[in-house]
């Protein structure tokens, strides 16, 4: 069975590369109605995660969130299995980073950074672009999937091109690995703490909330420059990215001030386009009951 969903996933690889964008976003239209509408896809997380980080929102309001949600889930469906199959040049056209030079001096003092993100808007497309508008070595910190043969495809589809990936699982790797050029860490920090001791409680949404408090140890313990990457939909298919400094010197803070720094800029992400955000992931587990 593992072997045959392998197989599923390279063919629809296969058949999106040869597929334009324009047709596929009718497809994603229509996959985006089947979940809404039929399946009701985690509608009950989704409505409890809105109601959970925007209680003043009316009805309507959340209504239209929910409803452009799954639009948006849709194309980031669909716009991850077409990537894998695109050529990389076609996806930077599409996909383009707005300030490299942000990060010059520190590549050519030999200083490597930490980058955070969030599932907010396409990020999938970061591990296949990024290490070919960056001069740092990227270096993604990805969940293992957990059928051996699609993670293998997917992951090897990530390496490359300036890029490697390291599993939350083989974290410690990270830490021994000599890149030869400095590097660029990604930690897309904003799911729920896969263990209660590597947490830390922010504020978020007028809530306390567990974030991930790994990427702000390493950053301070190692004092490399902490940096956002917001990732802004320009149209369907068409994003901007923008690296936001939110600390040159996080030996001056604590983790958890650190951590604070990126929630709060997630908070004002959200609430620019709440629709992009991965609201059907059952973040809160600590907070609410799902």
């Amino acid at each position: 069975m593992k072997y045959l969903s392998y197989i599923i996933i390279r063919f629809f690889v296969a058949v999106f590369s040869l597929i334009p964008f324009s047709l596929l976003y009718i497809i994603s239209d229509f996959i985006a109605f089947i979940l809404h509408r039929i399946l009701s896809y985690r509608s009950g997380v989704i409505k409890k995660n809105i109601e959970f980080c925007l209680p003043s929102a009316s009805e309507l309001e959340k209504d239209n969130i929910i409803s452009k949600f799954y639009k948006n889930f849709s194309d980031i469906l669909i716009e991850s299995i077409k990537g894998l199959g695109t050529d990389r040049q076609i996806l930077i056209d599409r996909y383009q980073l707005l300030n490299p030079e942000i990060l010059e001096h520190h590549y050519h003092n030999q200083q490597s950074i930490v980058i955070y993100s969030q599932h907010y808007n396409n990020w999938e497309w970061g591990a296949l672009t990024l290490g070919l508008q960056t001069s740092h070595h990227i270096v993604g910190i990805v969940k293992k999937i957990s059928n051996e043969h699609v993670n293998n495809y997917v992951q090897n589809g990530r390496t490359g091109h300036n890029v490697s990936v390291v599993t939350m699982e083989e974290i410690e790797k990270l830490y021994r690995t000599n890149y030869e050029k400095p590097i660029a860490i990604v930690f897309i920090a904003d799911q729920m703490p896969f263990r209660s001791t590597r947490n830390h409680d922010v504020n978020f949404m007028s809530n306390k909330v567990a974030f991930h408090k790994g990427a702000a140890i390493y950053a301070c313990s190692k004092n490399y420059p902490v940096y956002t990457i917001d990732i802004h939909r320009k149209s369907r298919g068409q994003y901007e990215l923008e690296l936001n400094p939110i600390c040159e010197k996080p030996k001056e803070l604590s983790p958890i001030e650190l951590t604070q720094l990126y929630v709060t800029n997630l908070e004002k992400l959200i609430k620019k386009s709440p629709e992009s955000w991965l609201w059907s992931h059952k973040r809160f587990k600590k907070e609410i009951q799902y």
